[in-house]
């Protein structure tokens, strides 16, 4: 006698229906996760991705290398097997030169223009990534640097006046850090230099260029900056060959990122490290103001940059290495709405940037390493309206 079937097959149907329905689920949950990780975390999701890369680029390298090796190992056997002795080359092998980074004769005095080399700039160094707190630094720099973070030569006569501008909020550890490495290099190249701290206070989301618009304003009430260096505070320096005079700018400093591979990101990219005159900030209307939150700024910059008809320059590929900080970073949510403003850079620019900068009057302190501007910022509603202080 045959056994009545438990489940026939109309009855199988809705097991495959709910298998269907959790593989959607599924599927539904991993994109919702990954769009909020790299919406919330964008620079961790960066680091991830150029990893990727790497892994992709060395087992592409380590496949190609094993195939030329295979292959001349065919050429060798197959050479050993013929009756003739190949001829041997009596060409000398080829010797690499390599320049010195100081001319001949090198020298200077004090009531000489400061030159742009010096035997201390000895090129790359070694990047300590150790978190210290800032105390450790008045050790060796509280004698040198005067309070509000300025320095000025006193064995020649400075060639320029510059003025760092490091956007910041809740990055106490990486300050330190970036210090460290900067300060040497800066007091080697003999600049007059001031560095200021321009802190975003507030509930908005991070607005790095109009950071910056409002450090421009401040630093130029207080001196007549030659050029303007625009420095993230987690890009580390690995050359002190990485000249900060207002020489060949506009200039993008950061060309090759540890996270990035040691590669230019994209040819259009200008984040990280970047400077330009006070003229050509000026005539280009600074930065745009409508970007919070994580990314697109330095591209409407760049934009700006060559509608203003100047072209980018660039240090050779080892001066413009980075390392960035890679411990306690967390990173503002990205701005998804930069993609929109992007396509209309062109338009935006003369009505967008310090024309139409507002802001409430920012509180300005100094400490030994820097000049404090703390500033709550506030979206800018009336692009058509000029600067107000309010």
């Amino acid at each position: 006698m045959r056994l009545p079937r438990i489940f026939n097959k109309h009855q199988r149907a809705p097991f495959k229906s709910i298998w269907l329905f959790i593989l959607i689920a599924l599927v539904g949950w991993i994109s919702c996760s990954l769009t909020y990780f790299i919406y919330t975390v964008p620079g961790t999701a960066n680091t991830y991705l150029y990893r990727f890369h790497l892994m992709r680029h060395s087992l592409y390298n380590s496949m190609k290398h094993a195939s030329v090796d295979a292959y001349q190992r065919i050429v060798r056997n197959s050479a050993m097997n013929d009756n003739y002795e190949r001829p041997v080359s009596t060409k000398p092998p080829s010797i690499t030169t390599t320049t010195t980074f100081l001319p001949p004769g090198f020298t200077f005095l004090p009531n000489q223009t400061c030159p742009e080399k010096f035997p201390e700039m000895t090129g790359p160094f070694y990047v300590n990534m150790t978190e210290i707190p800032m105390s450790d630094l008045y050790a060796n720099y509280s004698d040198i640097i005067k309070v509000g973070g300025k320095w000025r030569p006193k064995d020649c006569v400075p060639k320029y006046k510059v003025a760092f501008l490091i956007p910041f909020r809740n990055r106490h550890q990486h300050l330190p850090i970036l210090l460290r490495h900067l300060l040497p290099m800066l007091l080697k190249q003999r600049l007059d230099f001031t560095l200021f701290l321009v802190e975003q206070s507030g509930a908005y989301p991070f607005n790095r260029a109009m950071l910056f618009n409002v450090g421009f304003q401040e630093a130029m009430k207080r001196d007549n900056f030659d050029c303007f260096v625009f420095h993230d505070v987690d890009h580390i320096p690995e050359n002190d060959r990485t000249y900060y005079g207002c020489s060949g700018m506009p200039k993008h400093y950061a060309t090759q990122l540890d996270i990035h591979l040691y590669h230019l990101e994209y040819e259009k990219f200008f984040g990280g490290v970047s400077g330009c005159t006070t003229e050509q900030f000026k005539k280009v209307n600074g930065f745009t103001n409508q970007f919070w939150g994580w990314g697109g700024e330095d591209d409407d910059f760049y934009t700006r940059i060559k509608q203003g008809g100047y072209n980018v320059s660039r240090p050779p590929d080892e001066y413009g290495r980075y390392q960035s900080i890679k411990k306690n970073h967390g990173q503002e949510a990205q701005f998804l709405g930069r993609f929109s403003l992007l396509k209309h850079s062109a338009d935006r620019n003369f009505v967008d940037g310090l024309n139409s900068l507002h802001y409430k009057t920012p509180i300005i302190t100094q400490t030994r390493f820097y000049t404090n501007i703390t500033v709550d910022l506030r979206p800018v509603k009336d692009l058509a309206s000029p600067t107000d202080h309010s």
